[in-house]
């Protein structure tokens, strides 16, 4: 297990140089290896195995899909799917459920976003819940709900950009796609996002393997905000 986790982190290290993360303490983010070795301990052999191929694949969807991703913090995310699930069979399905939502999103679909961080951060997750809350406020940011929300919006979107929608429109080259109204460009995003995790404006601080997630400000509008003074 450890040595196919170990070629993993290669991997990542060979795309993403210095795997950044959020955490105003530091800047490199947790390796697959270290984060297996802390969630390992507390699981039966079985679904240690599942977690170890799982982190493989996870690791391998974001360089395939999003080759360009910036922040690796998924200490919150898999922390979060291994807790829910209590049998190797559920983790496996949780696991692959992350695979999956990252080919839907990434660059060989027409959304083709550049980045996984709205999703792991829980921008994407603050936004869904702020718009019923009565019914989503229980449900949490990797909770089997919301993917599977996020992903019958993932299919929205597709027959959005397939009818020409104004805000998402077919994409006439290969650039990515940015549906906000600021820069997403590499050295903007680092510097936006790591002051909204400075000022605690990061709705899952997703380099914690047990955050609480907050999803009742409008971090939508605060980002936008910080971005234009930047």
């Amino acid at each position: 297990m450890t040595a196919a986790l170990e070629a993993a982190d290669a991997r990542v290290d060979e795309v993403a140089g210095v795997r950044a993360s959020l955490d105003p303490s530091r800047r490199r983010a947790t390796s697959l290896t270290s984060l297996y070795q802390a969630l390992a301990p507390e699981l039966d052999d079985a679904r240690r195995e599942v977690l170890a191929e799982g982190l493989v694949r996870v690791a391998d969807a974001v360089i395939e899909h999003f080759p360009e991703n910036l922040l690796w913090d998924y200490d919150a995310p898999v922390a979060a799917v291994v807790r829910r699930c209590a049998d190797a069979d559920a983790l496996c399905a949780a696991l692959a459920r992350v695979v999956e939502l990252h080919a839907l999103f990434g660059r060989h679909t027409a959304i083709r976003f550049r980045y996984v961080h709205d999703l792991i951060y829980g921008f994407d997750w603050a936004k869904w819940v702020r718009r019923d809350a009565a019914a989503r406020a229980s449900i949490g940011p990797y909770d089997a709900a919301f993917f599977d929300a996020i992903h019958a919006r993932g299919h929205e979107l597709l027959e959005l950009i397939a009818a020409d929608d104004a805000k998402y429109p077919r994409l006439r080259d290969r650039r990515a796609r940015n549906p906000f109204p600021f820069s997403r460009e590499p050295e903007a995003e680092l510097r936006l996002h790591r002051r909204l995790a400075a000022e605690g404006l990061v709705p899952v601080e997703a380099w914690r393997r047990d955050p609480s997630p907050v999803w009742d400000r409008p971090f939508a509008d605060l980002r936008e905000a910080r971005a234009a003074r930047l």
